[in-house]
């Protein structure tokens, strides 16, 4: 398995991979508390928003009428997830065609089929998960018989507690279906099990075939390399901000490093905007400090990643990036030898 760079286009531009979608939440108001990285990172051009959560903000009649690029004042490349996870969590029946409706009417550039996400409690043998998996088929089928702006790009997600389930299920909507990619959901419940993530991952990409393959909630800067290598394109998280909140800070090729064990100096070990023009108080203090670098930090990665992928050499940089996190050093060790053929 060699990891390719691709070029995915977009009704906004083309999207080089791997890429990173920053996931900002719309408060009611329709502002939200992450910052405007799209005017301070050159790479950051992208975005995912939460179609449902969008949908109850006080400025979604505005936003579906002027679409997202206007509300935003950004021309970047917007991928509208379905909010299905919600509908899950709390038990709401949501509509696949009223979602695909409010993910065209907003301007999205790729949007991702309503899917009912399955939870680690969720047990094959119970019959709730072949309903959650059958739901989530049938509105992916549904959302491509139905989609009206041919410049959209539509996403199948896939979900499941089994990997032969999900493999059924891509295999299925490759079948039944038109999309222009995957993406795989509730992984962010299975990352800590990361053979059977690598497992699955792996099996879901050759799946794939040559579409653009995508994983929700897994977007940290050591999840991002591992990721990379077993052959995925793209990302999202909010984990750059939520660690912020914690005082979690996204050290240069280490990953998230909570402040108290950051050598105490003046100096912080990063030469970003913000690091350079900040004290360590002063960024340690303010929460959109640190999610801007944490921001900074994954645009920092992925370059490399590109980087190396262009040179050939992405499994030396590998070797020396995990290094130093022993954890995603034993799981970038399995997939060398899954991806080998040699378990």
């Amino acid at each position: 398995m060699v990891p390719k760079i691709k070029i995915i286009e977009t009704a906004h531009g083309n999207l080089e991979t791997p890429v990173f979608f920053p996931v900002y939440h719309l408060n009611k108001k329709g502002t939200g508390s992450c910052p405007k990285y799209w005017h301070e990172i050159p790479e950051m051009k992208t975005m995912l928003v939460n179609s449902y959560l969008l949908s109850k903000s006080d400025k979604f009649k505005r936003i579906s009428s002027k679409g997202l690029h206007e509300h935003f004042q950004f021309n970047g490349i917007f991928f509208a997830d379905s909010g299905g996870l919600q509908s899950r969590l709390n038990n709401i029946v949501m509509d696949p065609l009223e979602i695909l409706k409010i993910q065209e009417d907003i301007g999205a550039d790729i949007a991702a089929t309503l899917d009912s996400p399955i939870l680690m409690s969720d047990n094959i043998s119970q019959s709730m998960h072949a309903e959650y998996i059958q739901r989530s088929v049938k509105n992916a089928i549904i959302a491509s018989q139905n989609k009206q702006r041919e410049d959209m790009l539509l996403y199948a997600v896939i979900q499941g507690n089994d990997i032969k389930v999900m493999i059924n299920m891509i295999e299925y909507l490759k079948r039944k279906g038109n999309f222009n990619g995957f993406a795989i959901g509730g992984l962010i419940f299975k990352r800590s099990s990361y053979r059977n993530l690598i497992d699955l991952v792996i099996a879901l990409r050759k799946r794939a075939g040559e579409k653009p393959l995508h994983v929700f909630g897994l977007g940290g800067p050591a999840m991002i390399p591992l990721l990379t290598y077993i052959g995925v394109d793209s990302f999202d998280s909010s984990s750059f901000l939520t660690a912020g909140s914690h005082r979690v800070y996204f050290a240069p090729e280490q990953g998230a490093t909570p402040f108290e064990d950051l050598p105490k100096t003046e100096l912080l070990p990063c030469v970003c905007p913000i690091c350079s023009k900040n004290s360590f108080d002063q960024v340690r203090s303010q929460r959109q400090l640190i999610g801007m670098h944490n921001l900074w930090m994954i645009s920092y990665e992925i370059r490399k990643l590109k980087m190396h992928m262009l040179d050939g050499d992405l499994e030396s940089y590998l070797d020396y990036r995990f290094e130093r996190t022993p954890q995603i050093k034993a799981a970038y060790k399995y997939a060398k030898a899954k991806a080998g053929g040699f378990v």
